[in-house]
């Protein structure tokens, strides 16, 4: 398997202003920073629009800048403002002391026993959601796009454990839909001089706004809902219930809960983040199992063994498939969903390493070459699970990180983690599938989440169930 990143290419012009470069990064993310490691090595340092920025290669100056010197550093006030231009102000576009309050409140309700709460919610809208779009007969296949599978999959989990609601296949298609749309504009508005104001007419605008109301719609409608009914009537144990009874125990500045419009932002960011980030890692994920046979064959009997021992919750039987977890863990490495949005900006000098970091400097930590990296993992472009076996040597810390690391690390990283589990295995125990005759993965695209540039085509066949004798 490779990776064509089109390292060989010219270098990257010095023009006045940086103008060039800044084009061939946002043509070109993945390649543009290959050649500037390439040209420069562990650091490459740029000057685009009189502004400092520096790449940094290494493990060890990744785990500086979002770990040991986090302090130091902030993540960009410019890229935050257009994400808040459609989420508001919710645990991932807001910095400081309100950061610091919404993260207090909300990480009690993603800690692993109100994952365990949601299981049920999740595995429903697993079992329905592929009900309606693979073979339910054994012997029965259908070629699908993945990205559209996974997509509606995920979609559904994120409407059932959000608010207990089991879409329609209309209604998951547009969400997503609105979500992809408002990502897309997202990374547009990225490469832009400046962020427009909301009332300044700009070019996406019009349909940034219509996607807006698609999403604000649907979860102002399911808070309305929930805050209409009598106090203790609704029990579910959805992430709405958590978010209108999270509460800091030790508040030091502002509300110890939520305020309403912060429910209605945090419910916005589940959406944009929490089904987009499962969706790309899954298809990638299908993709690599389609065409590593032994290994999906070896995975299936790790599965089909553990169902064979009945009696444990679904959290213990997924903390029981190593292997399964390897192959997400191994396909996200090769794959990261999410390879755009670590940059932060210096507060003040520092040093990195050896590396000067004068105060203002933009940092790129670029996540797909750290994962990439041979002094990492051998053979860095090979799919190879048993990497992150429980017996494997350890990786070198900063050289893996999917979800961040640092304060500002994936709040949503272990819902996401059993989600993808349990999706995983679901596909595993009940299909068998492949690409379909003479193809090959599809080249990847940064569009926010890591997704397949073309069509990505899967066959299912649905597995006949083994009968006890």
């Amino acid at each position: 398997m490779s990776v064509d990143l089109n390292t060989d290419a010219a270098p990257i012009s010095r023009a006045p202003l940086g103008l060039p470069l800044l084009a061939e990064i946002r043509k070109d993310p993945l390649g543009a920073a290959s050649r500037l490691q390439s040209r420069y090595g562990d650091v490459a340092r740029l000057t685009i629009l009189f502004r400092r920025i520096y790449y940094f290669f290494s493990p060890e100056a990744a785990r500086q800048i979002l770990v040991d010197h986090h302090e130091d550093f902030e993540r960009e006030a410019r890229l935050l403002r257009i994400f808040e231009s459609f989420q508001g102000r919710n645990v991932l576009t807001t910095e400081g002391p309100d950061w610091e309050r919404q993260r207090r409140i909300l990480t009690p309700g993603f800690a692993p026993k109100r994952i365990a709460g949601y299981m049920g919610l999740m595995r429903a809208a697993i079992d329905e959601s592929v009900g309606d779009e693979l073979p339910a007969e054994p012997g029965h296949s259908a070629t699908v796009d993945v990205d559209f599978l996974t997509t509606r999959v995920t979609m559904d989990v994120i409407l059932r454990t959000l608010f207990s609601h089991a879409a329609t296949r209309a209604e998951a298609s547009s969400v997503s839909t609105a979500i992809r749309a408002l990502t897309r504009q997202s990374m547009r508005e990225v490469f832009w001089a400046f962020v427009p104001p909301n009332w300044l007419p700009y070019p996406g605008r019009a349909s940034k706004l219509k996607h807006l109301q698609t999403i604000n719609a649907l979860v102002r409608a399911h808070i309305k809902t929930r805050a209409g009914e009598p106090k203790g009537t609704n029990t579910e144990p959805d992430v709405l219930n958590m978010l209108l009874a999270a509460c800091d125990d030790s508040p030091t500045t502002g509300s110890a809960t939520l305020t309403s419009q912060e429910i209605h932002d945090n419910c916005f960011l589940l959406f944009s983040a929490g089904f987009d980030t499962a969706s790309s890692a899954l298809t990638w994920w299908i993709g690599l199992m389609a065409t590593h046979p032994d290994v999906a064959a070896k995975l299936r009997r790790e599965i089909d063994n553990e169902n064979e021992n009945p009696g444990a919750s679904t959290m213990e039987a997924i903390s029981r498939l190593p292997y399964l977890n390897a192959t997400i863990r191994e396909a996200m490495r090769l794959y990261p969903p999410s390879t755009a949005l670590f940059t932060r900006v210096a507060l003040r000098d520092v040093d990195i390493g050896a590396t000067p970091v004068a105060k203002g400097t933009l940092v790129v930590v670029p996540i797909w070459h750290l994962h990439h990296d041979p002094r990492s993992f051998a053979e860095p472009y090979v799919f190879r699970p048993e990497r992150f076996m429980p017996d494997a040597p350890k990786i070198a810390r900063g050289a893996y990180l999917p979800f961040g690391a640092g304060p500002h690390f994936c709040l949503g990283q272990h819902f996401a983690t059993i989600e993808m589990a349990l999706i995983a295995a679901h596909f595993v125990e009940n299909f068998d599938w492949c690409l379909e005759e003479g193809a090959v993965l599809p080249e990847p695209v940064v569009d926010i989440a890591l997704k397949p540039q073309s069509t990505l085509r899967v066959r299912f066949t649905r597995r006949r169930k083994k009968t006890s004798s």
